[in-house]
């Protein structure tokens, strides 16, 4: 166990090191699940959809959160064990848990995010550079596999490129070329994790930017498959085809979303046998 009495951690599974610790402000995704001394269970994230995710270092969590998440590296799971002054104190928090109480709480820590200056108070150029820098960061994360933290910083650098962005004309060309790519980026990294949604969406934007692009309608339509949208998959398909004939990968795309849609109606007609 380590920590400063107030708050003792304990590893149960080492996280990535070389990415560091979450720095003061960054918004965390964490699961947990808290509990008496005597084992019995007052809360758990996992019993709830999604994540918890709170802004680290500022006090909106209890002390012993503050401190312990703090020392954590991404993918680690440990137990921090808060003593009644680094948690809900002397009167504690009925009825489930008791003034005075020690708790103890399994957490494990999946990502988070460095609080960025806000777009509002940026130049476009300062958008400009800080996407490059975002996109970058993302590439080398992307290249050590680091799959889901690329795609956290491909959508974030998109996301200065967007709405009100109206960069300087001379950069305008490089600016949309740097969102496009961005958004692709993302969306790889999206059908790699399974993010089908989201692969869907960055497609999208990257169509309303260059419907001429052969990857952005290949991705999406590759998305749609796997949500057995396979209409409008094989459409997507079609068009990437259109726009380069020539292409193994869009071939392949098609024949794999074919033989899904087959499977798919073939398991559908079994089941409606059954239930007639």
């Amino acid at each position: 166990m380590s920590g400063d009495g107030g708050c003792l951690k304990k590893i149960l599974v080492e996280g990535d090191a070389s990415s560091g610790t979450p720095p003061p402000e960054a918004k965390v995704k964490v699961h947990y699940v808290g509990t008496l001394l005597d084992g019995s269970k007052f809360d758990s994230s996992r019993d709830r959809p999604g994540f918890f995710d709170f802004e680290v270092g500022v006090g909106r969590v209890i002390k012993g959160w503050d401190l312990g998440i703090s020392t954590m590296h991404k993918g680690e799971k440990c137990v921090l064990a808060c003593r009644h002054d680094y948690a809900y104190g002397a009167h504690g928090s009925p009825p489930k848990i008791p003034g005075g109480a020690t708790l103890l709480f399994e957490v494990e820590l999946f990502t988070w995010k460095e609080k960025r200056k806000p777009k509002a108070r940026m130049s476009m150029e300062e958008r400009l550079r800080e996407a490059e820098s975002l996109k970058g960061r993302g590439t080398e994360a992307f290249k050590g596999a680091k799959h889901d933290d690329a795609f956290e910083l491909y959508v974030d650098a998109a996301d200065y490129l967007q709405e009100d962005f109206a960069p300087p004309e001379a950069t305008e060309d490089a600016a949309s070329t740097l969102l496009i790519s961005c958004l692709l980026n993302g969306a790889t990294c999206a059908l790699k994790l399974g993010y089908y949604d989201s692969a869907e969406e960055l497609c999208t934007k990257a169509i309303q930017q260059d419907g001429s692009s052969v990857k952005a309608h290949y991705r999406r339509g590759m998305a749609r498959m796997h949500m057995a949208q396979f209409g409008a998959a094989k459409a997507d398909l079609r068009q990437a085809s259109t726009l380069d004939p020539k292409s193994k990968e869009v071939r392949d795309g098609f024949a794999e979303c074919t033989k899904k849609e087959a499977a798919s109606k073939k398991s559908e007609k079994a089941m409606y046998a059954k239930m007639f």
